[in-house]
């Protein structure tokens, strides 16, 4: 299986999962007792396969990219601090002496090992300020993320004020479905950015 495989399986059961509760929302027969608990749970749930996917989808990347064996060197310079980032924080903590030897020796030693990774890290809050910082580290443009930044933004607050026990309720369809289609076009032109990456390896 590829990484585009994986990605896109990944995405496949998070949009049909998305697609039932869609359904479950847009039924006029349910009470409005069942409409808020039904619309509080898809705003949780939009944010948690939108989290999701995200990291899944860098993490398979990042993977990718560490088993193509190439040197760390061969990386754009974000990408290179992203994955040195516990050797940059262990090299800043030497004795003067130590450290001035870890430099002589930085590119020959470092430099021109295999690349590895850290683990992608969403902090728990994937705001579209950590996703564009994580894109930068990945050195990858997802052009949509600007156009859809502010819906993201409120679907992140929203998110947290009901996983805080918030009496947050938006029951509305068409306005629920403005922040469903940011989220998937973001997730979409992710995975295609990803792949046409991989393809370029």
């Amino acid at each position: 299986m590829t990484p585009f495989d994986e990605i896109e399986r990944d995405l496949d059961w998070r949009e049909a999962e998305l697609a039932v509760l869609r359904l479950f929302l847009a039924n006029e027969d349910i009470t409005e007792r069942e409409k808020r608990v039904l619309f509080r749970a898809a705003w949780a749930l939009l944010y948690a396969h939108f989290e999701g996917f995200c990291k899944f989808a860098l993490t398979v990347y990042f993977d990718a990219l560490k088993n193509s064996g190439e040197r760390c060197d061969n990386f754009a310079p974000k990408t290179q601090a992203f994955a040195l980032t516990e050797r940059l924080k262990a090299i800043r903590n030497l004795p003067p002496v130590d450290f001035i030897s870890a430099m002589r020796g930085f590119e020959a030693n470092v430099l021109a090992e295999p690349i590895s990774f850290p683990e992608v890290d969403t902090e728990s809050n994937l705001s579209p300020k950590i996703l564009e910082r994580l894109l930068e580290d990945a050195d990858l443009e997802v052009k949509s993320l600007p156009l859809h930044n502010r819906s993201l933004f409120t679907l992140v607050s929203r998110r947290n004020k009901i996983a805080h026990g918030e009496r947050e309720i938006i029951p509305e369809f068409e306005y629920y479905l403005q922040f469903e289609i940011a989220a998937k076009d973001v997730m979409n032109e992710l995975a295609l950015v990803i792949d046409e990456k991989l393809s370029s390896l």
